[in-house]
């Protein structure tokens, strides 16, 4: 097996391409010139090359150093980030975090996100509240939540609270497969039906609606906030709801549940972390955060 540098011949090799000198850089690290000298012929004999050479203005790398160094930076970058992050682990442990979202991410990034979360931080006390954006301002406002997942508008005050993108995503007009209008392709067409639908007509939810009901709702509509509601409306009551595709990542959903192939646009809806200013989040919901992102892709949102 080739034999590795060590992390300290590293260190020793950042600081002298730092300093430019080995007699600061001995310094900087509490050495002796001769063993860092030392320590550096060493790790020039494990990578088989000269790293740096002296001159009359100090020590300069060479070009394979210039490489090497480039490495060496990422390594040791490395190195502070999972220290960082263990400590991290170690203090969130007795942590809790209460946090907002729309139902439709329990059929996308939540459940991995949360699981992938949990795996690192066990007993982190995770506390979550479902709900439209409407009902989870206030509670944002009052710092109940530490921030919730919800689909940005422009009625939202930018004074008041901070809005991070996460991703967009399309709507669609969901029914039962066998529903009699499951091939209906314009929005005119199912004028009249039945729909299970959010209770707060806000936002981008009262913007879809306008393209839905052109001319005000004729049909029997129930609101409720709860997605496992509308869906069970949608297969068991023959009612439709808009929801987005994501739910057919469901395997069980998507057997049952087909889309509308309506040709009207529906505009894509904008998913946003919000929290408030004057709030700032708790580094262990800035890491449940930064798990949610690192979902994204696997539901190509």
């Amino acid at each position: 097996m080739r034999k590795k540098p060590k992390i300290q011949q590293l260190m020793i090799f950042s600081t002298v391409a730092e300093m430019g000198s080995i007699s600061a850089a001995a310094k900087k690290l509490y050495l002796s010139q001769p063993a860092l000298t030392r320590s550096l012929k060493e790790l020039e004999e494990i990578v088989g090359v000269e790293l740096v050479v002296r001159g009359i203005n100090g020590i300069s790398l060479t070009e394979i150093g210039k490489v090497f160094n480039g490495r060496v930076q990422q390594i040791l970058s490395d190195m502070d980030k999972a220290i960082i992050e263990i400590e991290n682990i170690i203090k969130f442990t007795e942590s809790t975090i209460k946090f907002g979202f729309l139902s439709s991410l329990t059929y996308s990034i939540l459940p991995d996100a949360m699981k992938n979360f949990q795996n690192i931080f066990p007993n982190v006390c995770v506390e979550l509240y479902e709900g439209q954006i409407t009902d989870l301002l206030p509670y944002l406002r009052q710092g109940t939540l530490d921030f919730a997942i919800g689909i940005i508008n422009s009625e939202m005050s930018k004074d008041e609270f901070l809005f991070e993108s996460l991703f967009s995503i399309p709507y669609k007009i969901i029914a039962r497969k066998g529903h009699p209008l499951e091939n209906c392709t314009t929005i005119k067409e199912l004028q009249g039906a039945s729909w299970c639908l959010p209770s707060n007509s806000f936002g981008y939810q009262k913007e879809i609606e306008s393209i839905v009901f052109p001319d005000g709702i004729n049909g029997h509509i129930l609101r409720g906030d709860s997605g496992q509601i509308r869906i069970n409306m949608v297969l068991n009551a023959n009612y439709l709801t808009l929801e987005p595709d994501t739910v057919f990542s469901n395997p069980s959903l998507s057997r049952d549940l087909t889309v509308i192939p309506i040709k009207d646009k529906i505009p894509t809806a904008l998913y946003c972390i919000i929290y408030k200013k004057t709030f700032p989040l708790p580094p262990v919901s800035r890491w449940l955060i930064d798990e949610f992102k690192r979902s994204i892709d696997k539901f190509h949102c």
